[in-house]
Parts: C-alpha cells; sequence; structure tokens
C-alpha cells in the first residue's frame, strides 16, 4: 500500500486524510498550525517536523492549500529532496495557468502531477462522497484512483495538465449563479405570497431543478438540512466562492469567453466580502439579494 503525505490538514485535508487513515494507509502529514496535525495524531496520522520531513519517504504527496501561490511555495520547497517518481496530487482550486506551471516543475525533476481540485465541500470530504476533477496523465490517474475512491464517489481524469482546474472554475461558476437564481426565485415567490415549502416542492421536481434546490436549498426549514437551517455556518464560504469565481474570471478574459452572468455573480460575491460576510456559507448570497 502507498506511503502518503499530505500537506494542508485544514477543514478539508483533516477529513480528507481521515478517510484514507481509516482505509488503513500510513500517511504522514504537515500544516502550518501544528494544532491541525495534533487533532489527527489519535486517529494515527504520522506527523512531519517540517515539509522536507513529509517529502523523503512517501511514494504519493497530496497537497490541500488556501491558493496557488503557496502551493508553488510548497513544491519549490520539496522537488529536490523527492524520488523520481513520486506522485504529487494537487486538490487546491487554483488558476489553470498555475498548475500547468506547477507540472512542468514537476516534470523537469522527473515526478508525477495531477491537479485534481475537489467539490463536495466540507460534508463531502467528511463523508467520502467528493468528486475530483482531474488534470494529467492516464498512468499518473491510476495510480492515484484508489485513493480518489477512498476520499470521493466520483474521479474522473478531464484531459491533460491543467484540465481539472478548468472543470472545476466551469463547476464552480454554474453553481455560483444558480445559487443566486434559486434565490431570487424563492424571493419572487415570498413577495407573491407562496408558501416556500409547495415552491420547494414544485422547483425541485420541475425544470426549475437543480443541486442548489434539491441539495443545498437555501430557505430555513425547507427541503433536506443546509447550511440555511444553522444560521449560514459555511459548508463552503462566500469568500472562498468568490476566489473560485475570480480564478473563473480570469479565465473569461484569457479566452475571450462571454460569461455576463459568471462576471455578475462574481461581483455579487465581493459586495458580501465587503459587507464583511465572507465567513457565512455562500449560499446566504440569497439574503443578500432579497
Amino acid at each position: 500500500m502507498k506511503k502518503v503525505g499530505f500537506i494542508g490538514l485544514g477543514n478539508m485535508g483533516a477529513r480528507m486524510s481521515t478517510l484514507l487513515l481509516a482505509a488503513n494507509y500510513e500517511v504522514i502529514g504537515y500544516d502550518i498550525n501544528e494544532e491541525f496535525v495534533n487533532q489527527l495524531l489519535p486517529k494515527g496520522l504520522k506527523k512531519a517536523s517540517d515539509l522536507n520531513g513529509i517529502s523523503r519517504d512517501t511514494d504519493i504527496i497530496i497537497t490541500m492549500l488556501p491558493n496557488g501561490e503557496i502551493v508553488e511555495k510548497v513544491l519549490d520547497t520539496i522537488v529536490n529532496n523527492l524520488r523520481a517518481g513520486t506522485l504529487i496530487v494537487d486538490c487546491s482550486t487554483i488558476d489553470v495557468d498555475k498548475a500547468k506551471e506547477l507540472h512542468k516543475k514537476c516534470e523537469d525533476k522527473k515526478l508525477l502531477f495531477l491537479d485534481a481540485p475537489v467539490s463536495g465541500g466540507v460534508g463531502g470530504a467528511e463523508n467520502g462522497t467528493l468528486t475530483f476533477m482531474v488534470g494529467g496523465t492516464e498512468d499518473a490517474y491510476e495510480i492515484m484512483l484508489p485513493l480518489f475512491e477512498v476520499m470521493g464517489k466520483k474521479s474522473l481524469l478531464c484531459g491533460s495538465y491543467g484540465t481539472g482546474q478548468a472543470t472545476k472554475a466551469c463547476n464552480n461558476m454554474l453553481l455560483a449563479t444558480t445559487m443566486i437564481g434559486v434565490g431570487e426565485a424563492f424571493n419572487l415567490g415570498k413577495n407573491l405570497g407562496l408558501n416556500p415549502q409547495k415552491l420547494f416542492e414544485i422547483l425541485s421536481t420541475s425544470t426549475g431543478s437543480c443541486w442548489a434546490i434539491n441539495n443545498y436549498c437555501p430557505i430555513k426549514g425547507v427541503g433536506p438540512e443546509s447550511p440555511a437551517d444553522n444560521n449560514f455556518e459555511p459548508g463552503f464560504s462566500a469568500s472562498l466562492m468568490f476566489k473560485d469565481l475570480s480564478i473563473a474570471l480570469k479565465a473569461i478574459h484569457s479566452t475571450n469567453t462571454s460569461a455576463p452572468f459568471g462576471t455578475k455573480a462574481q461581483e455579487n460575491f465581493r459586495n458580501m466580502i465587503d459587507q464583511e460576510k465572507g465567513d457565512l456559507d455562500f449560499s446566504a448570497i440569497t439574503k443578500f439579494n432579497e
């Protein structure tokens, strides 16, 4: 069984590494916040004293970090200490160009690389139901596939390097715009005097049906339990959605793609952050558009 290094043990990384430990993988972990590491020690995690400590004797290294600049700094620190053929799997959400740059850094050192951002949030990481959108080679994907199957319900090799991040940008732009649309529909229904539960029962089974309604309804007491039932305590925060939309916006501009709704969605989430509400769940955008 492969020996795994895990760098970044926050909300997502802690839960993903816990699943690997439960599946009897040997996992050595590192996080700049030592408390995050210590919380996983009773579950069997081995503690790396520093980044190079995690890199000396691992077959696969998974990174789950806040942004591409941090991922790049981590790779710059460890690549010279890795054995040829070591697989680095970046599950962070970063821009497409940065993912391609990281692949080139790894290729130059005879290392394998996958960009593999996830969808499913903290709940998906907790329950092992994440979706992995993967960019890279078939050979590298096959090495990682057993671990993807432990941590998620679905993984798909989308194409070459950067295509995982490209797919994630498209997915989250769609998610943001549909959540805003769902909120507007319920706000209109409220102003027209409709019962929100009855409106949900129709929308969730009609042509307006979508994940934002069926699985993550932003109206308190309606549909399955969601952050709306817990004062919008985040499963996926508005600040993270803004970050992902900013990545999508960069791709929109670089490809001259017409995406007025995606662009407007980014402006909506910027307004939330400007009002110091970025720590709420992204579905709270519905309250700001009432």
